[in-house]
């Protein structure tokens, strides 16, 4: 059995196969005027809406054996409103810890969520223009409770709701935060999400070996075999803590049940 420094643990069976212990599942769940919606490739307006209530489907969540789930509050991060109020009732249901992200701009932003029941805070396009930001958060809050997303096309990173593009490169990004104390980042393939063409597995291997931090997939996940691309992928980057999954746990391609399964192998 070999330990590392993301906490994960890789043990082989008696064939010699390995085993990831520690890899964690999020199923997410993006709100929008409150309610759950998915998006294509990061577009506004190439959204499907559920009709599920985000609390209900928090519970299930709980219920299937998660011990997380991912919010993201869209119109916060797309700067008109706010959905924290029904963040603060999904992380008050127990039993899930909830890690929320989307218009994370200031400190009060931070505390706002993280004082409100939230176990961790996704800091997006603020983390890129105001690294002070980060490394201050992390000093409050303890850098467990703090996590960068890095949304890209491939390894160019976009902000501000995924409008604009960024001049930097993903990897020079995420090792000027990761000098700042960041031990968790969020790494979202733009072109694939919502797309089911499958995760992104060698940038996020690439960006959890080139950092030295915990990285979570996200982005791509369209069926079960995908997700054994993720347990391959931490076995060879072990970096690699978690993924994310949320259209097609919606949309029955895969249910929470088995998505845990195939991540313990």
């Amino acid at each position: 059995m070999v330990g590392d420094a993301a906490g994960l643990e890789l043990v082989s069976r008696q064939d010699g196969s390995p085993v990831i212990r520690g890899l964690e599942l999020f199923p997410a769940i993006d709100l929008r005027n409150g309610r759950c919606v998915r998006l294509e490739q990061g577009e506004a307006d190439r959204v499907t809406v559920y009709d599920a209530d985000p609390v209900e489907v928090a519970t299930g969540y709980a219920q299937a054996g998660s011990a997380w789930v991912h919010v993201v509050d869209l119109d916060a991060a797309f700067g008109e409103g706010s959905n924290r109020a029904l963040v603060r009732k999904i992380a008050a249901i127990g039993g899930i810890r909830v890690q929320t992200g989307g218009g994370l701009r200031s400190e009060s932003d931070l505390e706002d969520v993280l004082e409100g029941g939230a176990a961790r805070a996704v800091i997006g396009t603020a983390a890129i223009e105001n690294p002070d930001l980060v490394e201050r958060a992390i000093r409050r809050w303890g850098a467990d409770r703090i996590a960068v997303g890095l949304d890209a096309r491939g390894t160019r990173p976009a902000v501000r709701g995924w409008r604009e593009d960024s001049a930097e490169d993903l990897f020079q990004i995420a090792g000027r935060l990761a000098d700042r104390g960041v031990q968790t980042f969020i790494y979202t393939d733009i072109s694939r999400d919502g797309m089911f063409s499958g995760p992104n597995v060698d940038v996020s291997g690439e960006l959890a070996d080139r950092s030295g931090a915990e990285v979570i997939v996200s982005g791509g996940v369209g069926t079960a075999a995908h997700l054994d691309e993720v347990r391959e992928g931490a076995a060879a980057h072990r970096g690699i803590a978690g993924v994310i999954v949320g259209k097609a746990i919606y949309e029955g391609r895969v249910s929470v049940e088995e998505a845990l399964a195939r991540l313990r192998g």
